[in-house]
């Protein structure tokens, strides 16, 4: 065994290798085509649908005020998508019209509901239609969610839409530090505008809530297992990313009427998550991190409490010298960590990180055009919707490994099995000698039980024999029962001594051996029922020896007393709680069983029952007698 023990771990571990480096060509492929696939899908222009391409209205005339005080606004042709050019910190709040002629049509079209749909934009967005306000993107988003880019249907009433010109207006308001946002609007049947407004909604919001809920329930399940395993800050670091990444969400479950500053401090998670970008991939690739994780987590905390001390154009000046630089170093200087251990030691769960890194990274680089306006149409901010590779990768990651371990537990237990199975079979054999001896010892303190039995009961069917005798003459008749009965006790002592396991239908039949022939003789019928029956530990010789004698002073009372001419003898399961099998004889004799003055038989029925730890019972009336007596599952 322990020559062929070596071999098969040696090829179990050849076969996981190969495993390994198969994985890690497959990872390297994918790194290499993920990446180029998301490019390929974020940089071109946005696609639209060639069945309500035609419903699209590309150009709007917007206000523009005077600069002379007291002036009137002035409308200029503007083209669709259009961004707010206010600087950081100013408001930005532009109106815009559009002069739609409706057609409703006749047949099919006539009286059928008609949409506006806009497939995104950013900032807050107010619509009237022929002076008469129809909607409100507060209607439709969360003040949490005013710098996001999200589809807005706006069904038109019918009697709003009149046949003919009909002026629309646009207000488009700017929140925050990043730039408002206008797509393309169109107007056209709601039921071709809609499928298309179900897809963006999902996109662009349903998705990233349902990400973020991913991330916190990951996240706090990664807390709770650092909580078990201090040692492992893998977990610490991963948890406080995914709950800071998922804080976007927070402020859109609490509703519209919540503080100003909570919104500022949740804008914030991100920003320290992107700081744990570095300590994770250290911690990821097996480095200890040089200085303790709070160190990563103060610079974003302390510019989160600044916000709330300077002026807009101050923080958003703080915020692009002294925090997104560093930011941007650590990001890379983890993608090169990854990249390290992915392509210098071949680790497959690095160059899986590494594959989700790149993805997240062109979906930032996608964001950061799209925020100066320099990809045209391609407007939607992604950056959220590279939150599951990451989150995928690393889970990917933890569970490889916690396969692993598992295998290496499933190789200790079997090479412990082994060891536990020889030790036990040395123990068995030990335990055999010793159980020999045992034995022994048993079989010699039997011997000298042996001869005090035969010393008590022989002896006294002697003296009897001796006494009839020399009183009454030679009557042969009385001599021989004498004999007979002290001869049967002889034999019922001897039968004792056999080894019975555990087996009690073996017992009882040596025991109908020896009585029935008995009963037979005094013209008594002996019907003998036995159920299946468990068996009974601890069935020693002396036990035996008690049950015999009780069962054997029952039939010799109902052979002598009874009358009756049957006698039952059934073995079963017993009724009573906590006993295992019922031993019971049965006559339909006169009855009349009880204690009598001088006699000691039942008496001794009882003691002897008693120390076996057997309940005896006697129930005797016109009917007949019964002996019951209930065993133990296992005899003292």
């Amino acid at each position: 065994m322990s020559t062929n023990a070596p071999a098969l771990d040696g090829t179990a571990a050849a076969s996981e290798g190969r495993t390994r480096t198969r994985l890690w060509y497959v990872t390297l492929v994918m790194a290499l085509v993920l990446p180029l696939i998301a490019a390929a899908v974020t940089f071109p222009e946005a696609y639209r649908p060639p069945e309500i391409a035609g419903f699209f209205v590309r150009e709007a005339m917007i206000g523009v005020r005077s600069e002379e005080p007291g002036g009137a606004k002035a409308w200029q042709t503007v083209a669709f998508p259009y961004r707010c050019r206010s600087a950081p910190g100013e408001l930005c709040g532009d109106t815009f019209r559009i002069t739609y002629r409706h057609d409703p049509g006749h047949g099919p079209d006539e009286g059928r509901l008609w949409s506006l749909y806009i497939p995104s934009f950013r900032g807050s967005l107010a619509i009237s239609l022929n002076g008469v306000p129809v909607a409100s993107s507060l209607w439709e988003k969360s003040v949490a969610d005013i710098s996001a880019t999200i589809p807005l249907l706006v069904p038109l009433p019918a009697p709003l839409l009149r046949p003919g010109d009909n002026t629309f207006e646009f207000v488009l308001t700017k929140w925050g530090i990043l730039t408002s946002f206008l797509d393309q609007v169109a107007i056209g049947p709601d039921d071709r505008l809609r499928p298309e407004y179900n897809k963006g909604k999902f996109l662009f919001s349903t998705l990233p809530r349902l990400i973020d809920g991913w991330q916190f329930a990951m996240g706090l399940g990664l807390l709770f297992i650092w909580i078990a395993r201090r040692q492992e800050q893998i977990f610490l670091v991963f948890g406080i990313l995914l709950l800071c990444h998922a804080t976007h969400s927070f402020p859109a479950l609490l509703g519209d009427h919540i503080p100003d500053w909570v919104l500022r401090v949740t804008n914030h998670g991100r920003l320290v998550a992107a700081f744990l970008v570095l300590p994770l991939a250290w911690l990821f690739v097996g480095r200890r991190l040089p200085v303790p994780i709070g160190a990563f987590l103060a610079p974003p905390l302390v510019l989160a409490l600044l916000q709330f001390v300077f002026v807009p154009e101050t923080y958003l000046w703080m915020l692009n010298t002294f925090i997104l630089p560093p930011v941007a170093l650590m990001i890379v200087w983890g993608i090169v960590a990854v990249s390290r251990a992915a392509f210098g030691s071949r680790d497959t769960a690095a160059m899986m990180l590494l594959t989700a890194l790149l993805i997240t990274m062109v979906f930032a680089i996608h964001d950061a055009l799209v925020l100066r306006n320099a990809l045209g149409e391609g407007r939607a901010l992604l950056g959220r919707l590279g939150a599951p590779f990451v989150v995928s990768a690393i889970s990917a990651v933890l569970l490889w490994r916690f396969v692993q371990s598992m295998n290496m537990l499933d190789q200790f237990s079997a090479r412990l099995t082994r060891d536990i199975a020889a030790a036990e079979d040395a123990l068995r054999r030990s335990f055999a000698r010793e159980q020999a001896q045992a034995r022994e010892s048993v079989l010699q303190d039997e011997r000298v039980r042996l001869m005090s039995d035969l010393h008590d009961g022989i002896a006294g069917q002697l003296v009897a024999i001796l006494s009839l005798c020399e009183l009454r003459g030679n009557r042969s008749d009385e001599v021989t029962d004498t004999v007979r009965a002290a001869l049967n006790d002889l034999r019922l002592i001897v039968a004792s001594l056999d080894d019975y396991g555990d087996n009690l239908g073996v017992m009882l039949g040596v025991l109908r051996d020896r009585i029935e022939p008995q009963l037979t003789a005094h013209g008594m019928t002996l019907v003998w029922r036995m159920a299946d029956l468990p068996e009974l530990k601890g069935l020693h010789p002396g036990s035996v020896l008690a049950i015999y004698r009780i069962l054997q002073e029952a039939a010799t009372n109902a052979c002598r007393h009874s009358g009756s001419h049957t006698l039952l003898f059934e073995a079963s399961l017993s009724p009573r709680a906590g006993y295992g099998v019922r031993l019971c004889l049965r006559d339909r004799g006169c009855g009349g069983a009880n204690d009598r003055p001088g006699g000691h038989g039942l008496g001794n029925m009882r003691r002897r029952a008693e120390s076996v730890g057997a309940a005896l019972d006697i129930a005797s009336g016109p009917e007949g007698t019964a002996v019951s007596l209930d065993l133990p599952t296992r005899l003292p």
